[in-house]
């Protein structure tokens, strides 16, 4: 979970912004000693054991959603979070998706939204932390990519996303 390397984020929150543990000069302190909102098993591949992702989630991510979470006052519930490559077949995610790791890391999470109000919560606390965002009937898909096209907002409506995309 060291320094990514590639090129910077133009937007959003940096991991120091959110007092990211990662950054500790100990390195045994784990990145989620400052997350009370949410455990490592929520973003684990929901693909019955068959895969070994357990807890390669985005730090930045996963602290990110935590700042939500405070921001809106509500449970932030997360509906998919790492993918392995099977996994993300089966559920019709795009090849190349950020829920898969890459780099032992993955950078996405779709959170379940019961209703309008929460979706408007969300995205306000949401839009200046990340710059790729999808939209579904029930979810929205945020992601933090390093490796994906920035300033992206689409829909999920039944039909595939935009190819460029790879939510």
């Amino acid at each position: 979970m060291g320094d990514r390397k590639g090129k910077q984020r133009k937007s959003g929150n940096s991991p120091e912004t959110l007092n990211d543990p990662i950054k500790s000069s100990d390195p045994a302190e784990s990145k989620w000693s400052a997350v009370k909102n949410f455990v490592p098993r929520e973003f684990t591949c929901k693909c019955s054991g068959l895969c070994s992702h357990e807890d390669v989630v985005s730090a930045e991510l996963v602290l990110k959603l935590e700042r939500i979470r405070d921001l809106i006052g509500k449970p932030v519930v997360i509906r998919s979070g790492t993918r392995c490559e099977s996994h993300n077949r089966q559920v019709g995610g795009m090849p190349g998706s950020a829920h898969i790791p890459k780099n032992g890391m993955s950078h996405a999470a779709d959170i379940l939204c019961p209703d309008s109000a929460f979706r408007f919560a969300f995205l306000t606390a949401a839009l200046p932390m990340f710059n790729r965002i999808g939209i579904g009937p029930d979810f929205i898909h945020v992601d933090d990519s390093p490796q994906l096209p920035e300033n992206q907002i689409w829909l999920y409506n039944g039909k595939t996303p935009d190819p460029q995309v790879k939510a």
